[in-house]
């Protein structure tokens, strides 16, 4: 198969998944663990949150200092855990894909490979980081030095003529005054941001499933045969992204679900309870929205990147591969 085909990729990748009645319970599974992960930290988070505000007093400054730390360090130890069975989600996928037995064993396979997930996570981050701040800095210097800026410098010299800078102080109006006249800016940060990134965020996206077929290569190793992997087909890649609409159409839904609780104020909805319960409902209801999502649809998309991926790799003998070769992982 090509990757120029996408509609026998996709074809393909729904028999392959009803060959594999196992691929339910793995996606169930899946769901299930990501969503009673998403509730238990949401609920620790927020006790939490409470033992600190209800923590008063001098001598109980140090239980507050831990009670914050463990707080702060929770969302990353979220991250990770998500992160590793994203990866194990995704061998099985891929195993699937190759007509091969999988099983819930394989969720595994991102804790094993863990230090080097790690490792090729935050060199994509960095890289991604490095992008904005590039991006932020180059839109910076067209602001200023063109009109778009004239609205910002006239709001921020009427400040200073009223106050030294050093009695300057931004209240909720003024401050809103400022992002307004900043539009500009931001627009162009992202215009910017997404012609730099969008190149960037293709080069790599093969490198989860090197990073399960090849485990003796580092991240930076994965990083590069991605991006050879990639060379003059990022455009049949998004072209494949876009067929895919009925998935990303629905996944945009539930992102806009999980902010609802600012989204709906906005539009001019109120609500007859506190800030603090708007939060976790919307994002109460986003989890069970992006279970049913997961459990409905994810198979058959992942699947397909992964028929994808196979298109693209070169032809290996049988005997090579982690995929192929350890029974526990299977």
């Amino acid at each position: 198969m090509e990757l120029s085909n996408r509609s026998r990729l996709i074809q393909v990748s729904g028999q392959r998944l009803e060959q594999a009645p196992q691929s339910k319970q793995i996606v169930l599974l899946y769901a299930g663990i990501s969503l009673a992960l998403a509730l238990l930290f949401s609920l620790a988070d927020y006790l939490l949150g409470l033992a600190v505000s209800r923590t008063g007093g001098l001598q109980a400054m140090g239980t507050r200092a831990i009670f914050s730390a463990v707080q702060a360090v929770l969302p990353f130890v979220h991250t990770g855990i998500a992160m590793c069975l994203d990866l194990g989600y995704l061998s099985a996928m891929l195993r699937i894909s190759r007509r091969q037995y999988a099983s819930v064993r394989s969720l595994r396979l991102g804790f094993d490979r863990f230090w080097p997930l790690l490792r090729l996570t935050l060199l994509t981050s960095l890289i991604f980081l490095a992008i904005g701040t590039v991006s932020t800095y180059l839109s910076s210097l067209i602001f200023v030095m063109t009109p778009l800026s004239a609205d910002f410098m006239a709001v921020l010299s009427s400040l200073l003529i009223e106050a030294p800078a050093e009695q300057l102080i931004l209240d909720e109006a003024v401050y809103s005054q400022l992002v307004s006249t900043m539009l500009p800016m931001l627009a162009i940060t992202f215009v910017i941001f997404l012609a730099a990134a969008a190149p960037v965020y293709y080069w790599y996206r093969m490198a989860d499933f090197l990073l399960i077929d090849c485990p003796e290569k580092g991240a930076w190793a994965v990083l590069r045969e991605s991006r050879r992997m990639m060379r003059g087909n990022c455009w049949n890649l998004l072209r494949l992204d876009l067929r895919l609409w009925w998935y990303y159409v629905p996944a945009f839904a539930v992102a806009l679900l999980a902010s609802g609780d600012l989204l709906l104020p906005m539009l001019g909805v109120t609500f007859p309870w506190s800030e603090t319960f708007s939060y976790y409902l919307f994002y109460g209801l986003s989890l069970i929205a992006q279970m049913i999502l997961t459990c409905a649809l994810s198979n058959r998309v992942v699947t397909t990147y992964a028929l994808a991926y196979d298109s693209l790799r070169p032809r290996e003998p049988a005997s090579q591969g982690v995929v192929l070769g350890n029974i526990f992982q299977i």
